[in-house]
């Protein structure tokens, strides 16, 4: 069992919102990594260490606003607590992204692993092996690149949410908001920022009475957003990210090789 520190860096403009990082290290350098479970690949800064990486082909991905492209590298390690990856290949992220890059961790890295996140305690701790059950387990869906899906019920109807832990606020579609409005309370506007670096004024709402598993969530903050782009790009459509204001209302066992999921602790009640 490996205990790994989160690191909560809360939104300065939506008092829900957070990302959430990680410490780790490529070669003998130091990065600090967005840790994003809604990311098919981990990827790097641009910076003088990975600038020297020759680019082994593109990587193309879509955000939520835009679609972009970037360099493949190949490193000789990378390294979260003692998990290690040798000959790993990420994302290089284009030098143009400026200050505003952030070095992540995503779905390639973690997919092996059990993990069992602890949002009350700036926690995770991970296991390559099976463990207990926590609490009702539930069938994972993924694609085939590993993004983690689950269930959420608005009332008896069920929608698609992909999990993701690089998301600060959730993000609802707008159809979705427009098929059940009883559920989504307007209260203003908030500015958005997907995986591209393109950012979006969108509205946002309070959530309430939805359920994930078998728990109704208290009413909490999310965006509303335009979905129809990135779904016609990936291979299950989805109606909500579930970001950190949601998952930060409760502890969650995510075993990705095993395709199971629980809510392990209902941080409300």
């Amino acid at each position: 069992m490996v205990e790994l520190s989160l690191i909560i860096e809360p939104d300065a403009e939506e008092p829900q919102a957070a990302e959430v990082y990680i410490d780790g290290a490529v070669g003998d350098k130091p990065y600090r990594f967005l840790l994003d479970s809604g990311a098919a690949k981990s990827a790097l800064i641009f910076d003088a260490y990975t600038g020297a990486f020759q680019a082994q082909g593109q990587h193309g991905s879509s955000g939520v606003f835009a679609r972009h492209s970037e360099d493949l590298i190949t490193v000789p390690t990378i390294k979260v607590g003692s998990i290690s990856r040798t000959n790993f290949t990420l994302v290089r992220m284009a030098k143009e992204r400026g200050a505003d890059a952030k070095s992540l961790i995503g779905m390639d890295f973690l997919q092996d692993l059990r993990c069992h996140f602890f949002f009350n305690e700036s926690r995770v701790s991970v296991d390559e092996d099976a463990g207990a059950a926590v609490g009702d387990m539930h069938e994972l869906i993924t694609d085939s690149k590993y993004h983690p899906h689950v269930d959420v019920h608005f009332g008896a109807a069920r929608a698609n949410a992909v999990w993701d832990t690089g998301a600060s606020m959730t993000i609802v579609d707008l159809e979705t908001i427009k098929q059940y409005p009883s559920f989504f309370e307007p209260v203003g506007q908030s500015t958005g920022t997907d995986s591209t670096g393109h950012s979006m004024e969108t509205p946002t709402f309070i959530l309430s009475n939805v359920q994930i598993g078998d728990h109704v969530f208290p009413p909490h903050a999310v965006a509303g957003v335009d979905l129809s782009h990135v779904n016609s790009t990936v291979e299950i459509p989805m109606h909500l990210i579930l970001g950190y204001s949601t998952l930060s209302h409760a502890n969650w066992l995510f075993d990705f090789p095993r395709k199971q999921w629980a809510i392990s602790k209902a941080l409300w009640i």
